[in-house]
């Protein structure tokens, strides 16, 4: 089964780990050039499993949409499918909820 973790788990994560995480946002285009995650890669839900060549499976993944649902749903099949990932719990509301200076507009 996938972990889910909460935002002060990921803002540890990008703490500890920076460039060895792999952020893959699963929203549409339009919701991430509103607000990201500095350093994510924005593959829509419904292009992920088309495009799992374009994810570091050699880094620590972790799925992020803005409220965790869509991630969490994505982070599923994958899971299903053998690969290892996480998903952030909450997604970017609850990152702009705590003001993380993680998020760029």
């Amino acid at each position: 089964m996938y972990a889910n973790i909460n935002h002060q788990e990921f803002k540890d994560l990008l703490r500890e780990m920076g460039g060895d995480l792999e952020i893959i946002d699963v929203r549409e285009e339009d919701e991430y050039r509103r607000i990201r995650v500095e350093g994510s890669k924005l593959i829509p839900m419904g292009e992920v499993l088309s495009n799992l060549d374009k994810i570091d499976w050699n880094k620590k993944v972790i799925l992020i949409c803005r409220s965790g649902s869509r991630s969490g749903y994505v982070a599923d099949i994958l899971d299903k499918m053998g690969k290892k990932v996480t998903n952030l719990a909450g997604g970017i509301f609850s990152l702009e909820l705590d003001n993380c200076d993680c998020l760029e507009r």
